[in-house]
Formats: C-alpha cells, structure tokens, sequence
C-alpha cells in the first residue's frame, strides 16, 4: 500500500496493456491482410481504422513509464531494478530468436548467408534488424515490431539512471521537462523529413522521439494521489480532445504521431486504467504478442495464405499462432524467472 492510502495496483493497467498489444497486433495483420489479398471486407477496414485511432505503441511507452516506476521504488538497489528488467525481456527474447531462427532454416535455408549470425548476435542484446540475404523474404523484415523492444531497453536504462533525479523535481521543473521533450518529437520529425537514408534510421532506434510518452507515464506516478483523482474526473475531457483531434486529424506535425496525440493520449491511459472497473489478468501474454506476430504474419505471406484462404480463415489461423506461441512464450519466461526447471 502506497502512503496516503492510495493503492496504484488497483487499476486496470492488464486491460490496457492487452489492447496495447492487440492495437499492434491488428495494426500489422490489417495492412498485410488487406494490401496482398487485396480484400477490402468492412471487418478488415474497420479494424485497420480503429488500430490507427489508439496508437498501441504510445499507450505501451506511457503506461510502462508508470508501472517502470512502480517497479523502480519496489527494488532496494539499482543491480535489482536492472536484473529484474533482464530476466522480464530477455529469456522470451532469446526464445523468439531461436524460433524464428528455427523456421527461417525451414522455409529459406538455400537463402541464408553469414549476414544472418550478426542478426542473431544483434537480436540476443536487443537490437532489430533484418539481415541483408532476407531483405525480400515475406513482409522484407525478420521482425519489424522489435524496434519497440530496443526502445523499450533504453528506456530502462534512462529510468535506472535518472530516476532518483527525477523524484526530486518540481512541478515546474516537470513541466519544462516534459515540454523539452515534445519538442524533441517535432525535432524528430524534422530529421526524418530533411534527411533521408542512415539519419532517419539512427533517430527511429533512438529512445529520443519516444521519451515524452514514457516520461508523462513516470510524472503521473510521481504525482499519482493528486493527478490520479484529476484524470479521473476529467477523463471524458481529454479523451474528447484526443478523438477529435484524431478523427479530424487536425495536427500533422510530430514523430510517428501528432503532437497532440503524445500530448493526451498518455493521460488518457493513465486516467483510463483508474476509471474503468478493477480487473488483475494473471496470465500476461502481451509481451508474447509483441514478439511473435510479426513471426506469424512472415510466415503466412511467405506460404501465400493471406492469397490462398478466406479472410476469416486467415484472421483465425493469425490469432490462434500468435496467441499459442505468446502464452509458451510467457511460460518459458514465468520458469525462468522463478528459477524452475522446463520438462
């Protein structure tokens, strides 16, 4: 229990984060299932429009700013703060790895060159690539979502090293924080559209365009017993702001999204996970998700069954796979962790 009698683990963060993980998920699947086969069914199309309105990817940074946090303030010295991030991203990591090195040597060996060992030696740290002898197997990317992945390892490491700092700032100083970081956003999008080939690629794999997310996650939870009652009651407000900013897509300037999305959406996260009813998910397969659909998606544009069967079918086999793999994933993780022996 926190002091003043405010218990942030009564929330709704599990809820959040699996719609996090399925707005990724869908996200990927609704562009590849719509632009091979060519469908346009009203399912299809709606789920690509509602996957694009919720961001998944800034409602993860930002609620994991807030639950990093948590987690931070739980551990007694930063050596168990960074062992606990270890043993939470990288056995199911390492696991994806080999899976997906397995079913490349399945499907494509007589493809495969030495390129491929320093994408193995890239991916065990962290690091996505596509080595160069699979730039035009399937989708052109081994796993295009782990880009979230290495983000999400720096923002580890930002929160491990600065957060003693960042408990001591003043609102004010919050503000300007925060602020600096937005403005990093747009700098990033200047970059990106001034500067094209190795520059946008360094400012994509930078923490930089994301930090405002994540940072808005670690500000709520600093300030949680006076914000929290406030993005509550406020909730309707600013998720009104968010969805007509989104649906008339009033704003285009900003990395990845507007400026106002990375403004709102993160306080709408937050706001949400304390407004909507209580409900503790113990079997957490987002990290699962993120891992291996792109995996999925590879293989089912590879075998031509996004072209071969019905949509339903294809929708169907997706989820079954992604969430079949994600939940030995998060097994395979939940063993390691607890220092238990996989029969």
């Amino acid at each position: 229990m926190e002091k003043g009698n405010f218990d942030y683990r009564r929330n709704s963060f599990d809820i959040i984060r699996y719609f996090a993980a399925f707005s990724v998920m869908f996200l990927h699947y609704t562009y590849y299932a719509i632009t091979i086969s060519g469908r346009q069914t009203p399912l299809l199309q709606g789920m690509r429009r509602f996957t694009e309105f919720f961001p998944g990817v800034i409602i993860l940074f930002s609620l994991s700013g807030f639950l990093i946090s948590a987690s931070f303030e739980r551990c007694i010295t930063k050596k168990e703060f960074f062992i606990k991030r270890i043993f939470r991203l990288y056995p199911e990591l390492w696991l994806c790895t080999l899976v997906n090195l397995i079913l490349l040597f399945l499907l494509v060996r007589e493809s495969l060159d030495g390129s491929l060992w320093l994408w193995v030696l890239t991916q065990i740290v962290g690091i996505a690539n596509t080595p160069s002898c699979l730039s035009e197997f399937a989708t052109g990317s081994v796993n295009g979502a782990l880009w979230t992945i290495f983000t999400e390892i720096q923002l580890y490491l930002v929160l491990g090293i600065f957060y003693p700092m960042l408990k001591k700032l003043k609102n004010n100083s919050w503000w300007i924080l925060l602020g600096g970081c937005l403005f990093l956003n747009l700098g990033c999008r200047y970059v990106t559209d001034n500067f094209s080939g190795i520059m946008g690629k360094l400012v994509e794999r930078t923490v930089f365009p994301y930090l405002a997310w994540f940072l808005i996650g670690v500000y709520c939870y600093q300030r949680k017993r006076e914000l929290i009652p406030v993005l509550k009651k406020y909730f309707w407000l600013l998720f009104g702001i968010f969805a007509f900013n989104q649906y008339f897509n009033l704003c285009e300037a900003g990395y990845y999204e507007d400026i106002i999305t990375s403004c709102f959406l993160p306080f709408v996260t937050i706001g949400a996970a304390y407004l909507l009813p209580v409900k503790r998910i113990s079997c957490d397969l987002s990290y699962g998700i993120f891992l291996y659909h792109w995996i999925v998606i590879n293989v089912m544009v590879y075998l031509n069954i996004f072209i071969l069967w019905p949509w339903y079918w294809c929708m169907l086999l997706f989820i079954f796979l992604t969430l079949g793999m994600a939940l030995v994933s998060q097994v395979f993780g939940k063993n390691i962790k607890t220092g238990k022996r996989i029969r």
